[in-house]
């Protein structure tokens, strides 16, 4: 696959728009971006992929078809750029110590505070407005998090208030329709 300037361009806007409200906007745990046309075999866990983040190759491996599709429908909260880009600013928060490191971290906090109160899980089963894949683990509740929060963000301040407010503080997002 030939990648072209149209590529770098919108993997780096996907990149930019979450780090918008950090000081340090840039992802140190990212060295390679690796772009396949299509779903992928990741030789980490032996299973095809859409898309990953490798801590270990300091890599975002993505498929090129699922990012556009992520990318051109902005309405359906799977974006498969926002995914893969929160898992490496999660691994990140988790080993800095710097600010964004520090907010990150409380804010995560509070957000999985949140999961273990009845009512809010029982509102989130009832309601099902995060897809089920949400549910897998802390960290792709949070990259299902964010995909949310940028894709529909009325919905889901309406839905979860206390969610989507942790939310914008993570990722200090204070400005437009956030």
């Amino acid at each position: 696959m030939q990648v072209n300037e149209r590529m770098k361009v919108l993997i780096s806007a996907i990149g930019c728009m979450l780090s918008f409200g950090r000081q340090n906007y840039k992802y140190a745990l990212i060295e390679h971006v690796l772009i396949y046309p299509g779903e992928f075999y990741s030789t980490v866990n032996k299973d095809y992929h859409k898309g990953e983040f490798n801590p270990k190759g300091r890599a975002l491996v993505i498929s090129w078809k699922d990012f556009v599709e992520g990318y051109q429908i902005t309405n359906d909260n799977l974006n498969l750029g926002i995914h893969e880009f929160m898992h490496a600013m999660q691994l990140e928060a988790k080993q800095g110590s710097d600010g964004d490191s520090d907010r990150f971290e409380k804010q995560f906090q509070n957000i999985l505070k949140q999961l273990t109160k009845p009512e809010i899980k029982g509102k989130l089963i009832k309601t099902k407005y995060f897809r089920e894949y949400a549910f897998t683990n802390q960290y792709e509740f949070m990259a299902v998090l964010a995909e949310y929060f940028i894709e529909s963000p009325q919905e889901f301040r309406k839905l979860f208030p206390e969610l989507y407010g942790y939310t914008k503080k993570l990722l200090n997002f204070n400005f437009g329709e956030y």
